[in-house]
């Protein structure tokens, strides 16, 4: 099983831009010029990767059937098995093999996308994927005997299925991490069946596979929804910038370079291809170990390794250091040109290299940061060449610059602050408290699952060095609040989150931390039913316990938006003593069915309702 590009695009990319439109604007080449492709590549593998993410509910026989079909009309039309191996532009083959299948179309609701043109097919399919639907149940760690006597039977077979099943349950995942990771599942597999403790040995280390599996899916979500919605500009100004951090010695003609062809292998990749996606990322994988000279001197180890392990040794490399003889700031970056006489094509240029040379100076800031800065000194420069004195007045405002990354810093600050002070658990309450009063229309698991990722991804920044804090933590928030736009674009949650998601994708994150209480939103009328307590109140223990709290906390909060925080104290204090008195009563749901309803009284009269 043929790997062929790294997640490293995970690591450093997001959107989408013609690779024709930069070659003519840049007049540089491209690394994925060449359209060879590899002769090893396993085209069952692919294939069924392709079939399970687009056609989730299909059993693994039907997806068989479906690889084997397309496979089939694709060396016919080629001529020859060899020629097959290309598949390239074969993409109209594979969505016309789903609805060729009338019946499994059908019975997934692909029907309406059937019926429509070659392009709007693609997109209504693309639409169709669910991150987690339902009806699939999580991935079963496997049994030993069985497991173990199928691999040794038909090694091949077995990695495929389990390829198949990753694949329908991470439907946005890259093509190249589902065949990394199976590969160490197949390395595993042997390892365990040797194993004293078949069970525990199987638990373990595919633990840590489905983690990565899962952590990995979300952040490609993430990045195709921000290529969809904030378009070709914002992209390469993302790509710049982690480019730059990487390869902090590379030139911006070099780095260039490197984006208009990520760049390109991002949108396979997020379009579902997952032919191209692979070939062209092991090309660029290659390229980059081919002019470390230019680029880092922290991946010489990683491109010693086999193209299998390349990939994530490069994604996990550290940022290149920080070349000698940078001028601390760039001052006067312009020179005595003048920005308003530039084309826009001149200026998307002199933007990016602006871009790239501030990212090298701050490898410790986080890419939406560094991306404020950069819209901040576009809207300095349109603002001083409409003045009397533009020089003056661009040096009174590079000085002003600092104040993105001031802003980070403080919210960087105040979280590590309450995280010491309240720890995880009591972190994530008071980041519920928030979240409710900004999108109360949020249902109690999604606040409760947003909410966890926000207080554990504080607590993971936090304990890092103060060097690493501000980038861990802005790019989490980022990713987190990728995926409450993402629930937005599905169902819109309210008016003011759309703002936030949709406007600027630099100010996603200060947008939203600077939402207040909902004004749209219309409480329902008080309702006894969602404060009932019983005996399970005492029974619960450790994160269903917490569980059963933070309901609580919500649906107050959802009660009264402009809830004041002593009110919030007095009704938890009165709560908590009602726990306290009731488990420790002998007819303890006596005592709920008694002290409950005078506590619900308490709190209508405390909420004014």
């Amino acid at each position: 099983m043929k790997w062929m590009k790294s997640i490293f695009l995970i690591f450093l990319l997001n959107f989408t831009e013609s690779r024709t439109l930069h070659r003519n604007a840049y007049g540089i080449a491209s690394i994925l010029d060449s359209s060879q492709c590899s002769a090893e590549m396993n085209l069952v593998d692919l294939t069924t990767i392709f079939f399970a993410q687009f056609v989730q509910e299909a059993t693994y026989e039907e997806v068989s059937k479906m690889v084997k079909d397309v496979l089939t009309v694709i060396e016919k039309s080629t001529g020859s098995e060899q020629s097959a191996g290309c598949l390239e532009n074969q993409l109209p083959a594979f969505l016309e093999e789903i609805c060729h299948e009338k019946e499994i179309s059908e019975r997934c609701g692909l029907s309406d996308c059937c019926s429509q043109s070659e392009e709007e097919r693609h997109k209504c399919l693309l639409a169709h994927k669910k991150a987690a639907p339902a009806s699939i149940p999580p991935f079963q760690v496997p049994e030993p005997v069985t497991s173990c006597k199928a691999y040794d039977e038909n090694r091949e077979a077995f990695i495929n299925r389990y390829i198949y099943e990753i694949s329908r349950r991470h439907p946005f995942l890259y093509a190249p991490t589902i065949l990394s990771m199976a590969a160490r599942y197949d390395k595993i597999i042997p390892l365990c069946c040797k194993a004293e403790n078949a069970v525990e040995c199987f638990q373990t280390k595919t633990a840590l596979i489905t983690k990565e599996l899962r952590e990995s899916s979300l952040l490609n979500q993430h990045l195709c929804a921000v290529m969809r919605n904030f378009g070709p500009r914002t992209f390469q100004a993302i790509t710049v910038t982690k480019l730059s951090q990487k390869f902090s010695k590379a030139n911006f003609t070099e780095i260039q370079k490197l984006v208009l062809d990520v760049a390109h292998v991002h949108k396979e990749c997020c379009s579902g291809n997952v032919l191209e996606c692979l070939q062209d990322g092991e090309k660029i994988m290659s390229y980059i170990c081919s002019q470390q000279d230019i680029l880092s001197n922290k991946i010489a180890e990683c491109c010693k390794l086999p193209i299998l392990e390349l990939g994530q040794c490069i994604i996990h490399a550290e940022n290149d250091d920080k070349p000698e003889g940078l001028s601390p700031n760039l001052t006067r970056f312009l020179g005595d040109r003048d920005f308003n006489q530039f084309s826009s094509v001149e200026k998307n240029i002199f933007l990016a290299s602006f871009v790239h040379e501030y990212s090298r100076r701050h490898l410790e800031l986080a890419v939406p940061v560094i991306l404020r800065v950069a819209k901040g000194y576009q809207e300095l420069l349109e603002k001083c060449f409409q003045s009397e004195n533009p020089f003056e007045c661009q040096d009174k405002g590079e000085e002003e610059l600092q104040k993105y990354v001031q802003e980070s810093q403080a919210l960087a600050k105040r979280s590590c602050g309450l995280f010491q002070k309240l720890g995880e658990y009591y972190l994530q309450n008071a980041f519920l408290v928030a979240y409710v009063k900004k999108a109360p229309q949020l249902t109690s698991s999604e606040l409760r699952a947003l909410t966890r990722k926000s207080a554990t991804a504080t607590a993971t920044c936090c304990q890092l060095s103060e060097d690493k804090q501000l980038a861990c933590g802005e790019g989490a928030a980022d990713v987190i609040i990728g995926q409450l736009c993402i629930r937005h674009e599905a169902t819109p949650v309210n008016p003011s989150i759309g703002q936030c998601c949709t406007s600027s994708y630099a100010n996603r994150r200060p947008c939203f931390s600077s939402l207040l209480a909902d004004g749209t939103y219309v409480p329902p009328p008080f309702s006894d039913d969602k404060f009932v307590f019983h005996t399970d109140l005492c029974q619960a223990q450790g994160v269903a316990l917490q569980t059963m709290k933070q309901e609580f906390l919500i649906n107050l909060v959802k009660q009264k938006p402009q809830i004041t925080e002593e009110q919030l104290e007095a009704v938890i204090a009165d709560f908590s003593g009602l726990l306290e008195k009731c488990c420790q009563d002998q007819g303890q749901e006596a005592c709920f069915a008694e002290e409950g309803p005078k506590l619900i009284s308490k709190t209508r009269a405390a909420l004014g309702v």
